[in-house]
């Protein structure tokens, strides 16, 4: 039977350190920072390394590069412990692999991550983008603002602050969502370098308006984890989109921005850039 336990940073060697999947939930840094909202653990043998996620009682897709071997570990632990087999954000490739071994296997929408290639949303050209570029403009035209990079432990603390008080002013800041990726950005602020990530935040006129934060994977994939924007400033959220990529990510083919989870909103918003690439996830069970 497999031996699950919760991760620590000292499990960050386990993860892929390249793109071997698109999909964010298959990289530490995923790890590191919901495993305390969503009861993340690990188990690692020398066939696949396995995630199970406490809160919605599955799996993720085993990594691995025996995908046949790892199932067939997995189905005989879930035999022997009484856990159910159920798989979740499974790649589509992966997917349709295991539906031609006898799995059922459903797509999820809500969960498809949105992926741009940076060129493009660092150069916003074509009549498609011409809105982006058109709140870019606006913004300028009304405020003066500086950028900086996210570097020192007392500006994270005060994109925190931001965003746990002050930005949270006129929301339900009590929802179990929210105090999550609260977590989640705590965590991220907190072990900022062993994650490697990056990050910009926006003042204008010395104020504090946005910020983002990220990492880069390799040449073909880098994620953004957070991005939040006082929206009082119109544009803002299309400007700190466009410096961040300009600024750290111009070198990496694919940016993927995560998912919508089914928020209209989000999803708008999503769609509004155009991606390049959707990363279609399914739920894998037993027939």
């Amino acid at each position: 039977m497999l031996q699950f336990h919760t991760p620590s940073y000292a499990d960050k060697a386990l993860f892929p350190s390249y793109s071997k999947h698109f999909a964010y939930e298959y990289f530490f840094s995923y790890v590191a920072l919901w495993a305390d909202a969503i009861g993340i653990t690990i188990c690692k043998t020398d066939t696949a390394l396995y995630l199970h996620l406490e809160e919605d009682d599955c799996f993720l897709l085993p990594i691995t590069d025996d995908l046949p071997k790892a199932i067939a570990e997995l189905e005989k632990h879930c035999q022997e412990s009484g856990q159910r087999f159920h798989l979740e954000c499974v790649p589509m490739d992966e997917a349709k692999q295991l539906e031609a071994m006898g799995y059922t296997i459903d797509h999820v929408r809500n969960l498809d991550d949105y992926l741009y290639e940076s060129q493009k949303l660092t150069k916003l050209s074509g009549r498609k983008l011409q809105s982006k570029r058109n709140h870019i403009s606006q913004f300028e035209r009304n405020y003066t603002y500086s950028v900086r990079p996210l570097c020192t432990k007392e500006l994270r603390d005060e994109c925190y602050k931001m965003a746990s008080t002050t930005w949270l002013e006129n929301k339900d800041s009590n929802t179990k969502e929210i105090k999550d990726e609260l977590g989640a950005l705590k965590r991220a602020f907190d072990h900022w370098d062993e994650l490697g990530f990056v990050g910009i935040l926006v003042c204008v006129d010395h104020h504090l308006t946005a910020f983002t934060v990220g990492e880069v994977i390799d040449d073909k994939l880098a994620i953004v984890h957070f991005e939040k924007g006082d929206t009082s400033y119109i544009g803002i959220y299309s400007v700190i989109n466009q410096l961040f990529v300009s600024q750290y990510l111009s070198d990496v083919k694919y940016v993927n921005r995560q998912e919508d989870a089914g928020v209209e909103g989000l999803r708008k918003a999503k769609l509004s850039y155009k991606p390049d690439l959707m990363v279609e996830k399914y739920r894998v069970t037993k027939q």
